[in-house]
């Protein structure tokens, strides 16, 4: 019984690390790295598999992403939702269409402009920085999705 009520509460430490997720443009290398050493010895103890098992081949098993594709998926579809919907409203206003000056032919392409006056390493982990680069490095065929589950599905 208390393997399984441990299982349990590690499973849902895994769950605290979600919040996490959704700020991990802002938190540094370090940081990331030690989440990913949580998630792994998490998926050991969810999949009760040995040490002398990858944790990338029990995280594949679990349908698990890493922390930083996490972060990357999170943060993409934060930007679909703010470029679609228009929701939530403060992380709308701090994206912006790309318009290029004159006609080109990439501006049918969804792309978002990115501010340029970064100064320091911080400033480009903010979201109105790191969601146009991580938006404009889709390929043009995912970033024009116009359904939320397709959009899911091809990232």
């Amino acid at each position: 019984m208390e393997d399984g009520s441990r299982s349990v509460e590690m499973a849902g430490r895994l769950s605290d690390l979600e919040p996490s997720a959704a700020a991990g443009p802002a938190m540094s290398q370090a940081k990331i790295n030690r989440l990913q050493r949580v998630q792994n010895i998490l998926a050991r103890v969810v999949a009760r598999a040995p040490w002398t098992v990858s944790s990338l081949d029990i995280r594949r098993d679990l349908h698990w992403l890493s922390v930083s594709h996490r972060i990357t998926f999170k943060l993409c579809l934060l930007t679909w939702k703010a470029v679609h919907t228009a929701r939530p409203p403060y992380l709308s206003e701090l994206i912006t269409h790309y318009l290029p000056p004159r006609a080109l032919r990439s501006s049918n392409t969804n792309l978002l402009a990115r501010p340029t006056s970064i100064t320091s390493n911080f400033t480009s982990r903010a979201f109105s920085v790191s969601a146009p680069s991580t938006w404009n490095s889709l390929p043009t065929h995912i970033r024009s999705l116009g359904k939320l589950s397709s959009f899911k599905r091809q990232l």
